[in-house]
């Protein structure tokens, strides 16, 4: 997957408030026996446009001993079908900032919309379960890359 430029997000009928998108081609290993692209297919071009996202933004590689992203909750509506060989924009967004955790938006776009998702995410040291705070300089790289996310405060909470 690579990222995707302004001309490809008007081809595609991105609408205003994605500046993170990466391109993919739907693979036959990603389609059911009915040719769709299989629901488990979204999730994995949501996993890898979040870290591609995250990376960019200064997060280190994952590994068992520093702090990564770990799923609290998600959800995805699916609008309209894809197939093989489909050419698509996959999006990551942040919408929401706490103290340690996140709210994250996806997309995928193919002739327009075809599926919107979200993740409530938390930073964790895989290794010892630890749950910490996210980084300064992580929340401001989100607030900067996203301005019109929130920050939550403490008694808000990160629930949807």
């Amino acid at each position: 997957m690579e990222e995707a430029g302004a001309a490809e997000s008007a081809r595609f009928g991105v609408g205003p408030g994605w500046a993170f998108l990466i391109r993919h081609r739907v693979r036959w290993s990603e389609c059911d026996p009915f040719g769709h692209a299989n629901h488990r297919a979204y999730f994995e071009w949501f996993e890898e446009a979040r870290n591609r996202y995250l990376e960019t933004l200064g997060l280190p590689g994952l590994s068992a001993s520093s702090p990564g992203p770990v799923i609290a909750e998600t959800g995805i509506r699916y609008q309209r079908p894809l197939a093989y060989g489909d050419e698509i924009l996959v999006g990551a967004r942040t919408v929401r900032v706490g103290r340690t955790s996140f709210e994250m938006e996806y997309a995928v776009w193919c002739r327009g919309l075809c599926a919107a998702g979200h993740a409530v995410l938390i930073l964790m040291v895989n290794a010892t379960g630890e749950k910490v705070p996210l980084m300064p300089a992580l929340r401001q790289a989100m607030l900067a890359r996203d301005p019109d996310a929130s920050e939550a405060t403490r008694s808000e909470g990160m629930t949807r």
